[in-house]
C-alpha cells in the first residue's frame, strides 16, 4: 500500500505501540481539525492503516517512526557539520558593507584582506577584514600583501558607492 508523504509525517507523529492505539490518536484529532486538506490526510491515514494486518501494521509503524528519526538525526548531524564549516571561517571586521566609508568621494577600492603573520599594522594573524579605500590606501594594501603581511582575498572597485566586482565572488586571487 502507497502511503503519501503527508500520510507517513501523520504516522511519525501520532505513532504508538501497535496499530489501535495509533489510530485511536489520529481519531482524536480529526473532529477539531478545520483544515479539509489536514482532514483528508488524517482520514485516508486511519483507512490506509486499518487495512493492514496487525503485526506487520504496527511493524509499519515502527519503521516509520524509526525512518523519521533517522531522518531528523542526519538533519541535526548535517546543521552542525555546516556550523562547523562556518565556524573556521575568520570573521570579518573593518567597514561595514553599508558603513559611510564606502560614499566618501574619495573611496575608490573595497578590498577583503585575511591578515598573515602578527607584523601588519592592521590587525593580529588569522583576522579578516573588508576596507573602502582610496587610491592611496589600496597601493599600501598592495605593498602591505607584497612584504607578506596580508593576503588581499577580494577587490572590487567603487564609484559613488557602487561595487564592481573585479571576478566573481568565492574565488580567490
Amino acid at each position: 500500500m502507497k502511503f503519501t508523504r503527508s500520510e507517513l509525517e501523520m504516522i511519525y507523529q501520532y505513532a504508538a505501540a501497535d496499530r489501535a492505539a495509533t489510530v485511536a490518536g489520529l481519531a482524536e484529532i480529526v473532529p477539531v481539525l478545520k483544515d479539509p486538506l489536514t482532514k483528508a490526510i488524517v482520514e485516508n491515514t486511519i483507512d490506509k492503516l486499518e487495512k493492514i494486518p496487525e503485526p506487520e501494521c504496527s511493524r509499519f509503524i515502527a519503521d516509520t517512526k524509526a525512518r523519521f528519526l533517522e531522518e531528523r538525526d542526519n538533519s541535526i548531524r548535517q546543521r552542525l557539520a555546516e556550523a562547523k564549516a562556518q565556524a573556521k571561517e575568520p570573521i570579518m571586521q573593518g567597514h561595514d558593507l553599508t558603513g559611510f566609508e564606502r560614499y566618501l568621494p574619495r573611496t575608490r577600492h573595497m578590498i577583503v584582506v585575511d591578515i598573515l603573520n602578527n607584523d601588519s599594522p592592521v590587525g593580529c594573524k588569522g583576522e579578516r577584514y573588508r576596507f573602502f579605500l582610496s587610491d592611496e590606501g589600496y597601493k599600501n594594501a598592495r605593498a602591505s600583501e607584497q612584504r607578506g603581511e596580508a593576503k588581499i582575498r577580494s577587490h572590487a572597485a567603487v564609484c559613488c558607492g557602487s561595487l564592481y566586482p573585479d571576478k566573481k565572488p568565492g574565488i580567490d586571487r
